[in-house]
């Protein structure tokens, strides 16, 4: 593990894994590094660490999204993370939407994309034409951000 290359906001960074009675993860340029008591921790510890990492930089991103959505009078009623391993996101019938936390690799404006595509769906469910029209009115440079995240994220 140590070595590998993993992204973080779409820049990538080298992990570097040292042993240490005080566990953390801490982005030190051009590094990620793990401080774990037993390298078998590392992978866990750099999930936990981009689970946390999810839920307080992607609300903030998400914030003056739903602004921008409020005049189609609409919001999601939460949002929330959790790992879905074919997924970026997913939106509820009740209006919740649902992302996952690897999204917190990719740059911002792909994250930017699946959030918007997300609050599409609280007045779209399907992906019908009004849903791309509408998509494309709040993100006309969708599809560029949509191949960027397949590709980086694939």
């Amino acid at each position: 593990m140590s070595g590998e290359t993993h992204l973080y906001l779409g820049r990538p960074y080298r992990l570097k894994i040292k042993l240490n009675r005080i566990e953390s993860v801490k982005i030190k340029r051009p590094f990620i590094e793990i401080a774990a008591s037993d390298k078998s921790r590392a992978k866990e510890l750099l999930n936990e660490w981009y689970l946390q990492k999810a839920k307080s930089k992607i609300p903030s991103i998400a914030k003056p999204l739903i602004d921008q959505f409020k005049k189609h009078k609409t919001e999601p009623v939460a949002m929330v993370f959790r790992e879905m391993p074919t997924r970026w996101g997913s939106c509820t019938a009740k209006g919740k939407i649902i992302l996952n936390p690897g999204l917190i690799k990719a740059p911002k404006g792909c994250i930017e994309y699946v959030i918007i595509h997300e609050l599409c769906h609280l007045m779209h469910h399907s992906h019908t034409q009004k849903f791309i029209e509408l998509q494309t009115k709040e993100m006309p440079n969708w599809e560029k951000q949509k191949s960027k995240l397949e590709k980086l994220l694939a």
